[in-house]
């Protein structure tokens, strides 16, 4: 089997098919040695779709990883909706390549979000979907391509919404948040669905702003899984639900939205979210949960190996890192995430 297959395989429940585990990254795979390898340096491959595409595709060509993903930020949705976006220029003429941010948040109110008539041709929605099919043409059958969103909930807490204002909202006027999702759901649809028309293989919903750090779990049941699980019965490819931080609490939730696999980080412990997973869906499929910084990024090899044998005794179905790849990460450890894997993985 090849990359995409066993990607693929395990997404539709046929993970007893897949001759070894996969090794993933849903989230964001750049790091400064991918930009200097492809010349496509930050913040031109936020905007550019030739060198997103090479840039999203290096950690498969360099080091094996089993699929690709664009972007690498999380301001796409917000910018589409209206929000200004520092995109982080003059940090990176200094070398230091930060991720992009609102430069203000912009609705306090649904009724002030922007909803633009043409989703598809708004923003970096085009740059997106082309890079989708310069990465089909190359590596369309060999590695799987994906796209992360990040959800209405993360986007209007984290960039659209005065953070602290929507989170006391959450208790104070419940209904004005949910009339905030209602209107932001169907756009975000309408995104989703342009990548499925550019052809994407898989979508991931990154949804960092709804863990049990940040809301409880009655919140999230409330507020968060109506929406995801209405996202995700509209998006016609296999969907990575993905939330980092503590989400043991919400794990049976997460799987009852409907994605095909969820993705969870170091906070969590995988034979807890095994357990909590298999008590709604046996065997589904789960994906995790490495410590991008203090693990792949800072460890010993023989460390990064003992810790991706660990998540596969505990019942791991891809192995990833628990969120975006840190950015400084030296490919060797990528590699030797994926070449673990490999040796640990093979059924």
């Amino acid at each position: 089997m090849n990359s995409y297959e066993r990607v693929i395989a395990v997404l539709e429940g046929k993970k007893d098919e897949v001759d070894q585990i996969p090794c993933v990254n849903t989230v964001s795979t750049a790091t400064v040695e991918f930009m200097e390898k492809e010349d496509a340096y930050w913040p031109d491959a936020h905007k550019d779709p030739e060198k997103m595409a090479r840039l999203g595709a290096a950690a498969h060509k360099y080091c094996g990883l089993d699929n690709i993903t664009i972007p690498f930020d999380m301001t796409v949705e917000a910018e589409v909706f209206g929000t200004p976006i520092d995109f982080r220029e003059k940090a990176a003429k200094k070398g230091r390549y930060l991720w992009p941010g609102s430069k203000r948040h912009v609705a306090e109110s649904p009724e002030m979000i922007y909803i633009p008539d043409d989703i598809a041709n708004t923003k970096r929605v085009p740059v997106i979907s082309k890079a989708i099919k310069i990465l089909k043409e190359e590596y369309g059958g060999k590695a799987a391509v994906n796209v992360f969103m990040v959800p209405p909930f993360t986007g209007l807490s984290s960039y659209i919404v005065d953070t602290i204002k929507f989170m006391m909202a959450m208790k104070s006027d419940p209904d004005l948040v949910g009339r905030f999702m209602e209107t932001l759901t169907p756009p975000f649809i309408e995104i989703a669905n342009a990548y499925v028309d550019a052809g994407v293989d898989m979508i991931t919903l990154h949804d960092m702003g709804a863990p049990c750090d940040n809301i409880s779990q009655e919140q999230f049941v409330q507020f968060v899984k109506p929406y995801l699980t209405k996202i995700i019965a509209e998006i016609d490819v296999p969907v990575v639900l993905n939330i980092c931080g503590k989400t043991e609490p919400i794990i049976g939730d997460m799987v009852e939205c409907g994605a095909n696999a969820i993705a969870v980080d170091e906070k969590d412990s995988i034979a807890n979210v095994r357990a909590s997973a298999d008590a709604v869906t046996p065997g589904y499929p789960i994906i995790g949960n490495l410590a991008p910084k203090s693990v792949i990024h800072q460890a010993p090899i023989e460390v990064i190996k003992e810790q991706v044998k660990a998540v596969i005794d505990q019942g791991i179905d891809m192995v990833a890192p628990g969120c975006d790849f840190w950015i400084q990460t030296p490919s060797e450890k990528i590699k030797a995430m994926v070449d673990a894997t490999a040796e640990f993985g093979k059924k």
